[in-house]
């Protein structure tokens, strides 16, 4: 392993811990009972490593679909892959080992999900672009954006656009507007916020992208398809939301979501 990817994996355990921190700053914020964020961080954890394994699978799959007669294991991962398998391990685990001892504990964790999921995320790609994967397409010599322009050593001897630090910069924005409204006002619309913002400049931004990542619909890169989804479930959960006028913590019932007896 080289010195770059021990950078890499090192800014993924800062975005973890963060995470992690803010969950259980959050808890204690609303004063949910001792030993509940305890429970929900180990799930957290077990959750981030199998959302690690479906990432590469997800990835491999891509490789396959591709070019199945030419395919080979590679050790690459990508988002989409990750948070499908994080969050349904997350949920499944919390439905079979958590939910009669905290009942509906999940309000709270979404809220403050909305702004957690992004923060991790943004130092994922932060060690993307130290790392050099996730690269944008090439800046020739005398364009107007030649000063965006970035090398990698994935990239030698030309520059590209930074499209991972671009996102990273987003997500990092995105994240403090959403833990602000998590924080200051237990508002359940910053995950519909962070799936419908999210999704809208995943699905731009990959028109950027030029490191190959296997295929999975035509026309559409595996990204940008699994961003529309994420979109139109983001747009989905927000009208629920409202219909249901269950938007804020305080909508619900504290005392049934510690479970206190």
């Amino acid at each position: 392993m080289d010195f770059d990817n021990i950078l890499y994996s090192i800014v993924i355990v800062i975005g973890i811990l963060m995470a992690l921190f803010l969950f259980d700053l959050y808890f204690k914020k609303n004063h949910m009972k001792k030993g509940m964020s305890t429970d929900f961080e180990i799930l957290f954890i077990i959750s981030a490593g199998v959302g690690f394994i479906f990432a590469v699978l997800f990835q491999n799959l891509y490789e396959f679909i591709s070019s199945p007669t030419t395919y080979h294991w590679v050790w690459k991962m990508t988002f989409f892959g990750g948070l499908i398998g994080g969050v349904s391990t997350f949920f499944t685990g919390y439905f079979i080992f958590l939910k009669k001892k905290y009942h509906n504990a999940m309000v709270p964790v979404t809220i403050l999900a909305g702004g957690g999921i992004p923060l991790a995320h943004a130092w994922g790609r932060i060690g993307c672009t130290i790392d050099g994967c996730c690269y944008g397409k090439i800046v020739e010599e005398g364009s107007p954006f030649y000063w965006l322009g970035m090398s990698f050593a994935s990239t030698p001897g030309v520059k590209v656009i930074p499209t991972q630090l671009i996102e990273a910069i987003f997500l990092f924005l995105l994240a403090g507007v959403l833990l602000f409204l998590a924080f200051k006002k237990n508002t359940l619309i910053t995950l519909p916020i962070y799936m419908i913002s999210y999704g809208v400049f995943r699905f731009l931004i990959e028109f950027l992208r030029d490191d190959p990542r296997g295929s999975f619909v035509p026309g559409l890169s595996p990204s940008q398809f699994w961003s529309i989804v994420l979109l139109v479930s983001g747009i989905i959960y927000l009208i629920l939301l409202v219909y249901k006028k269950k938007l804020y913590l305080q909508d619900f019932d504290v005392d049934t979501i510690e479970n206190k007896d």
